[in-house]
């Protein structure tokens, strides 16, 4: 069970990893003006948020299913809640990534700026040249964005779908090094919307491992 939940927080973490990094024009040379503009205009959405609630679809193709709802009030604050039987709570607060087993009630904290998370919901997205931009193709209302890490290509790549026109970040799908193929997709996002300042906190939760920090099992 515990490796099924890594999965899931990895999910969220490459997720977070590809955002952070999607500006990039590394291999500008085999992208053309348009595929650089549009880019750009990737990392001008990213920035421009500054609240969103949205219900989330997770689907992989070894058959895992799981919904849940996530929350992001930046800078420094997200929050992914899983459904049940899912089990699992991820809340960043500024400070530190939290990653909870409400089966268990065992908690991992690691420093939010060593997470890929930390360039999701800092005050700006920057540019960054770890990671490659791998194809842009804008067809049929959607804007598709293939990345890849260069610096551990093991992980495998991303690409964020966005719908075009107005855009709106709408699916992200991610091939693993196994081949295995993780798809996100976001239910009614709402952005600009109001949000409890308790929902980033996690004081009240029951925590009997406090102060472990997120190791692989």
């Amino acid at each position: 069970m515990a490796a099924s939940f890594l999965r899931f927080l990895a999910a969220v973490l490459l997720l977070a990893g590809a955002l952070a990094a999607a500006p990039t024009a590394t291999r500008a040379a085999a992208l053309s003006a348009d595929d650089l503009a549009n880019v750009e205009r990737a990392l001008g959405y990213l920035n421009d948020i500054s609240t969103m609630r949205a219900r989330f679809v997770q689907i992989s193709s070894n058959g895992a299913y799981a919904e849940g709802e996530v929350l992001i009030d930046r800078p420094g604050k997200l929050r992914f809640d899983y459904d049940p039987p899912v089990p699992v709570l991820l809340i960043a607060d500024g400070l530190s990534l939290l990653f909870y087993d409400r089966e268990l009630k065992e908690a991992s904290f690691l420093p939010l700026r060593e997470t890929p998370l930390w360039f999701l919901i800092r005050e700006e997205v920057k540019l960054s040249d770890d990671m490659v931009v791998e194809k842009v193709v804008q067809e049929l209302g959607t804007l598709r964005v293939t990345l890849r890490d260069a610096g551990n290509p093991d992980i495998g790549e991303i690409t964020l779908v966005f719908e075009d026109r107005p855009l709106s970040l709408r699916k992200w799908r991610m091939i693993d090094a196994q081949g295995v193929l993780t798809e996100v997709s976001l239910v009614d996002p709402r952005y600009g919307v109001a949000l409890e300042a308790s929902a980033f906190e996690h004081g009240d939760l029951e925590i009997y491992n406090p102060g472990q920090r997120l190791q692989e099992r």
